[in-house]
């Protein structure tokens, strides 16, 4: 990931300006991408609309180089945003988080697994390569894969002597399957090649799940993995995130006594567009850039928390913008009556106030904040 350790500041050349370079002058703009840095051009990059990054990558020398420091969560909205038809390329040099957190942040719908989501996931894969389909294999949950494998295609274990149902293959001799109806065959084939081809042990282990886990326990399982991953992406569980609408009054929020650093931040990577002149945009402004860049970090955490909480899908372009620009009104808000009361200047209200709390008090006092996004 880009290191997100020191002042915040944006690239010396924007993504957009450069994307739109390209499309009079493609050459142009492949020579100003090589004039910035690596981190910047990862900041360039996330400065494009979600949908137009594939595009911008194309531009690059060494787009995997620029792929493998884009953050999990972005690298997730990246490939569906685009309508997955880019998805392969960019799943080819994807790293095993990348590859993870769009199965835990696509597939999922609250707290149910859907299966065709994870089908098309592992459709795209295959499209990516063998080498892309097995990498991927290494990493998804084995619970996940077996409820996919067996929604796909029907197993079962034939002697020699019995004749299997048309159109069922076999890889190892004994155990043999046939892909449902509108299931693609091809695909089926594939991710249990590569499994029986690439590691036998797992081959058996996914076979032996098709035949004798339970979906209930596969799906628990499968949930309580995701659920520890979302956290180290900085999204809490529902029943936590649910935390930031809590009633809070100006007089009762306590003062924040600032620790050296905290598992909650969220690393920063650039300022959202949405803090811009805001209240919040003005007080960060005043506050020392590492200072600024910390305060900064949890109030994106206050963000992931809001989208958890109004069950945005956390895969959609949209959603996170969406939750931040609630975070950052309900934070204004916040600032403003604690400024008035504590009769202090915002950026003393900012560095001394939790961010959640500056977020609860918005959201007590303004009814429409605590509706879903």
């Amino acid at each position: 990931m880009p290191d997100s350790s020191g002042p915040i500041s944006p690239p010396s050349v924007s993504g957009p300006a450069l994307l739109k370079l390209a499309r009079t002058d493609r050459d142009a703009a492949r020579r100003a991408l090589r004039n910035l840095s690596h981190l910047a051009q990862v900041q360039a990059c996330l400065d494009v609309r979600a949908e137009a990054r594939p595009e911008f990558l194309m531009l690059l020398d060494h787009p995997d180089q620029v792929v493998a420091d884009i953050p999990a969560t972005e690298f997730c909205v990246t490939a569906r945003a685009s309508g997955m038809s880019e998805a392969p390329w960019l799943l080819s040099m994807a790293g095993p988080e990348q590859i993870q957190a769009c199965f835990d942040l696509d597939c999922w719908e609250r707290d149910e697994l859907s299966r065709d989501r994870v089908i098309e996931w592992l459709g795209a894969l295959a499209e990516g390569g063998e080498s892309t389909l097995s990498r991927a294999l290494d990493t998804v949950d084995p619970e996940v894969l077996v409820l996919a494998v067996r929604s796909m295609a029907g197993f079962a274990v034939l002697s020699k002597e019995e004749t299997p149902p048309e159109g069922w293959f076999t890889l190892d001799g004994v155990v043999y399957c046939g892909a449902r109806e509108r299931v693609d065959p091809a695909l089926l084939r594939a991710i249990l090649g590569v499994e029986f081809q690439d590691n036998p042990t797992r081959y058996w282990q996914l076979v032996y799940g098709v035949f004798f886990e339970l979906e209930s326990e596969c799906e628990e399982y499968g949930l309580r993995w995701r659920t520890g991953r979302l956290a180290d992406l900085g999204f809490a569980e529902f029943e936590q995130a649910m935390r930031v609408y809590r009633p809070l009054h100006p007089e009762e929020a306590p003062v924040w006594e600032v620790g050296p650093r905290s598992d909650a931040l969220v690393p920063i990577h650039r300022v959202p567009k949405q803090v811009a002149g805001t209240l919040l945009g003005e007080a960060l402004g005043k506050l020392p850039p590492q200072r600024a860049s910390d305060v900064l970090g949890y109030v994106l955490a206050v963000a992931n928390a809001v989208a958890v909480a109004d069950r945005l899908p956390l895969s959609a372009s949209e959603s996170i913008p969406k939750a931040v620009e609630k975070t950052v009104r309900g934070i204004d808000r916040g600032l403003e009556e604690l400024a008035r009361a504590r009769r202090l200047p915002v950026h003393e209200i900012l560095e001394t106030t939790l961010p959640r709390d500056l977020f609860r008090i918005g959201a007590t006092l303004d009814p429409s904040l605590r509706r879903p996004s």
